[in-house]
């Protein structure tokens, strides 16, 4: 019982501030939840990406490979199919460049939301500061109305209001952890979505300069 009473009086002096690291505690794990799963499923595109479409393409099958690709989740469908597309001659450029554009676009995307778990572990800690200030502000106005003092009355109303500080504290690290490896996931795809675009380009010129650029392009009648 006496540590739910301590819980109550810790609420009582910074319930605001304590009610407001909780939503954002539990937005933080909502965000990195909705990233992990994302990159999760990402990497799994990146295997299908390895074993279908680049392995396609090695057996010089881009027909076969920009089907596989129309099976991918975007964003990874988007950066295959526009750089086979112009490879086939279905769409008018340079696949090269299309790929790279896409690439950059889907890291973009597969890193979305971070910003909000860097944003969160900058600023919690301040937060969490601002509501011991208010709480330290709220216990020696309380102390004055009741006229009492002494340094256990006193001590007792700061230990209540740095639970917000602690409080700011640790929802900060949740979402720098957060955030530094779901980052850290993001700039690993990224890397190894590079390797595939890279692999891929490397086989369509290949195929371009034996002469089979556009072997796959439908024929164009009288």
């Amino acid at each position: 019982m006496d540590g739910v009473s301590e819980l109550q009086q810790y609420w009582e002096v910074a319930r605001g501030t304590l009610g407001f690291m909780l939503a954002v505690s539990v937005l933080t794990m909502a965000i990195a939840i909705e990233r992990w799963v994302a990159l999760l499923r990402a990497r799994a595109a990146l295997r299908a990406v390895d074993s279908r479409v680049v392995e396609a393409a090695r057996q010089g099958q881009l027909a076969e490979a920009r089907r596989h690709a129309d099976a991918l989740p975007s964003p990874l469908r988007e950066v295959f199919t526009t750089g086979l597309d112009r490879a086939l001659g279905r769409v008018p450029g340079e696949f090269g460049t299309a790929m790279a554009r896409e690439s950059r676009r889907a890291v973009a995307r597969l890193r979305s939301g971070l910003w909000v778990l860097g944003s969160i572990g900058a600023l919690m800690p301040f937060a969490g500061l601002l509501g011991t200030v208010i709480g330290v502000m709220g216990s020696f106005q309380a102390i004055g109305e009741a006229q009492q003092g002494g340094f256990a009355v006193v001590s007792s109303g700061i230990s209540h209001a740095l639970v917000a500080s602690a409080a700011g504290l640790f929802v900060a690290l949740e979402a720098v952890v957060c955030f530094n490896a779901l980052g850290q996931q993001a700039a690993g795809l990224g890397r190894d979505l590079g390797f595939l675009v890279d692999e891929l380009g490397e086989l369509i010129r290949t195929r371009s300069a034996s002469g089979e650029a556009h072997a796959d392009r439908p024929a164009v009648g009288p």
